[in-house]
């Protein structure tokens, strides 16, 4: 994970490429000193981050350096901010409206750069030391396979009164949240994430010091291993961004055994090498 104080450099230093950048495409004419400084600076800078990023954010962030021909990038920019648009005295005016570059600053270094510094943002938020986040996920495994016995207990009657039943994720979740606060001292349930793609997600529980949400399914007739699956993907798309989110956990109660392979469903959906940790378990009765 990005260590704080170096994630903090380097943050500082986004506010010395960008002025590079903008002055090595000057109409007053730049120096090739200021061209030659942003390569250098921009060239240490992109490494150093790279060395940080998790291999999934790693991806995004070159990907905003490399472009294509297509759609160029910093990488072009970097190399050739004052090389001029050969056709720019050709083409229509409303064409002209980037101005007469090659490679303008707003379009194939600013917006790109934006990106990565949004990346280089995502990622300082991600420096809970990794061995806690593994720890609590192996707390969280451990309460979720011992779940089915603590509901059997439940269940049972005693001295001639009725056991609890557990009849849907309503009763999951009250059963899962009293779990929760015997180990955990900050239990949030019923968290709601800022309004994304036209909404907002109800997360059952979070983990608040821990930064962890808790989701909480039940397999019934109607919910099929497939719908879980998609929900899942949901949740984590709700998640991802919730600033008080780093990690998901994910607990499926299946008393009738509804899911075969239930080792091969838990591995197709956690993520364990990511910068948002996915870490699904199938409590089978």
């Amino acid at each position: 994970m990005p260590d704080p104080v170096n994630t903090e450099l380097l943050l500082r230093e986004t506010e010395i490429l960008e002025d590079l950048a903008r002055r090595a495409q000057d109409d007053g004419g730049a120096t090739e000193e200021v061209s030659r400084e942003l390569r250098d600076r921009y060239c240490r800078w992109y490494e150093e981050v790279l060395l940080d990023l998790p291999d999934e954010l790693g991806k995004r962030f070159r990907e905003q350096y490399e472009g294509n021909l297509a759609k160029p990038r910093i990488k072009q920019y970097v190399r050739e901010p004052q090389k001029k648009w050969l056709l720019y005295n050709k083409v229509p005016a409303p064409l002209r409206a980037h101005g007469p570059w090659q490679y303008p600053f707003e379009s194939c270094f600013l917006d790109p750069f934006q990106e990565q510094k949004h990346i280089l943002t995502v990622a300082s938020r991600h420096t809970q030391p990794r061995d806690r986040m593994t720890d609590t996920l192996s707390l969280l495994t451990e309460i979720s396979y011992r779940l089915p016995m603590a509901i059997s207990i439940l269940h049972r009657p005693i001295h001639g009164r009725a056991g609890l039943s557990v009849d849907d994720e309503y009763d999951l979740q009250r059963i899962l949240h009293a779990l929760l606060t015997l180990h955990f001292e900050d239990v949030r349930p019923e968290e709601t994430t800022p309004s994304k793609a036209g909404g907002s997600y109800r997360i059952d529980f979070l983990l608040r010091r821990e930064k962890i949400a808790v989701e909480a399914k039940m397999m019934r007739r109607s919910l099929t291993p497939r719908k879980v699956g998609d929900q899942l993907v949901r949740d984590i798309f709700g998640y991802d961004r919730h600033e008080g989110v780093e990690g998901l956990f994910a607990v499926i109660y299946d008393p009738e055994r509804r899911i075969d392979n239930p080792r091969g469903f838990e591995s197709d959906l956690s993520k364990r090498d990511s910068s948002f940790p996915v870490h699904v378990v199938v409590a089978q009765g």
